[in-house]
């Protein structure tokens, strides 16, 4: 088993916060951890049978959560298909397409804690999956009607406006408004064709006053004497089921057998040290399979990025990756929030140019690097970015390092977040363990 992660103490009091209310609102800024936060809370209230409702990119990564953050023997079930059975007991984690898809069989069951992740997808009051989980007046009953506790969490509860608010301020009881009477209580606006267009806030010292105690929202400056200067989360994703083409380039069960071959040099080493040279030892035979999991990792963390940058429109990403076709791909799907990228192929005349840009141009949101090319010798990404995510790691922990030390270092006015992601039921989750705990422990030395 795993160590378990020891919470931050603003987590440690967000999760007592959770315990305490029944139906309330975790609203931290991305970055802060919600998720570990819910399942310390959910063994606090002594629950066993959890619902988690979430994105489907990030199913897998719930499961993963709950292993991190409870010593309680839960079993976890992800359901990925209409057809996949639900257990008696456990976690059960789905997606929210799935989840109103089956709607009626989630409602018979018994759940002590209903999560709702990203729960800005229940913003709109006449959609589908709304009215599934929360139910709609006396005529539908919702999956969280019979729950004691309901936690949503997001980021961004309202990305638009605080009519988005009422749906969730309704089902807890904070207000007893109907929709309109509650958006002509706090919202501006006009009439546009057939529908009301809001385009501003009233009376909203009553809002605050009234959202208040159902909201527990913190930012990066709430809580910096809780976080150290770097710190490091793990993020399990799926590969996108639309990615059949990725399968015709490669032979299945040549990967299949490489992965096996990995995993049980893996399996016999006793220490990260020896799992790091097992790996290395292996690096050439193994150098298809590697290129195959950065590739079909790249469609499900640039979706999850894209929502992010979306979402927050100050936000910058400092990515890095090891293939050329992975950096190739995430510049290409990430090319709408502006993406430059450092790697074998930029002309030696551009790359200080895309340097300049990242650093400088607030519509150039993302770079993206290859370790090598972009992980030493480079100065200025640290002025506009506190955010590192590593598609893909070196197989040499020290050249990670050094990557992270593009952004944490003399600068910085940030604590910053170092993302690592790992491809779901593959070899890719205990490699990238054992070079993440090797590579924070090198970022303790300085660089």
């Amino acid at each position: 088993m795993k160590p378990l992660l020891s919470p931050f103490p603003y987590q440690a009091r967000g999760a007592d916060w959770l315990a305490l209310h029944p139906k309330v609102f975790l609203a931290d800024v991305m970055g802060l951890g919600k998720s570990g936060q819910a399942v310390i809370a959910s063994d606090i209230v002594g629950a066993r049978n959890i619902l988690v409702i979430c994105p489907a990119n990030v199913r897998c990564n719930w499961e993963r959560e709950f292993e991190r953050f409870s010593p309680l023997d839960r079993p976890c079930r992800l359901v990925v298909s209409g057809s996949t059975p639900l257990p008696a007991s456990g976690v059960v984690v789905i997606s929210y397409d799935l989840a109103l898809a089956r709607a009626k069989e989630l409602r018979a069951k018994t759940w002590d804690v209903l999560i709702l992740d990203e729960a800005h997808f229940l913003k709109e009051r006449d959609s589908k999956r709304t009215k599934a989980i929360y139910g709609h007046g006396k005529r539908q009953v919702g999956i969280a009607a019979n729950v004691k506790y309901v936690w949503p969490l997001s980021g961004t509860p309202a990305p638009n406006d605080a009519s988005e608010l009422w749906t969730h301020l309704h089902f807890a009881g904070i207000t007893q408004l109907d929709y309109w009477d509650y958006v002509f209580r706090y919202c501006t606006g006009f009439n546009a064709d057939y529908d009301y267009k809001v385009t501003g806030h009233q009376n909203v010292q009553e809002l605050k006053a009234l959202i208040k105690p159902f909201f527990l929202r913190r930012t990066k400056h709430d809580v910096e004497l809780d976080l150290p200067d770097l710190y490091y989360q793990t993020v399990t994703i799926e590969r996108s089921d639309a990615e059949t083409a990725l399968d015709a380039t490669f032979n299945a069960n040549d990967l299949s057998a490489s992965d096996r071959s990995l995993r049980a040099a893996l399996w016999a080493c006793v220490n990260d040290e020896a799992r790091i040279k097992a790996v290395e030892s292996q690096a050439p035979a193994l150098a298809t399979l590697r290129r195959y999991i950065g590739l079909a990792k790249v469609p499900a963390i640039c979706d999850l990025l894209a929502e992010e940058l979306t979402l927050n429109p100050t936000l910058r990403l400092c990515l890095f990756a090891q293939h050329t076709g992975v950096v190739e791909a995430t510049l290409e799907r990430l090319s709408a929030f502006g993406a430059v990228g450092l790697y074998g192929k930029t002309a030696q005349a551009q790359r200080q140019a895309h340097i300049d840009a990242f650093a400088n141009d607030p519509s150039c949101r993302v770079f993206v690097g290859n370790i090598q090319a972009a992980g030493v010798g480079i100065d200025g990404l640290q002025r506009s970015c506190s955010e590192v995510v590593f598609l893909e790691q070196d197989w040499v922990p020290s050249n990670n390092a050094q990557a992270v030390a593009r952004i944490s270092r003399i600068g910085q006015k940030m604590s910053v977040r170092v993302r690592i992601f790992s491809l779901y039921g593959s070899v890719d989750e205990e490699v990238q363990d054992a070079l993440t705990r090797k590579s924070i422990e090198l970022t303790k030395i300085d660089f």
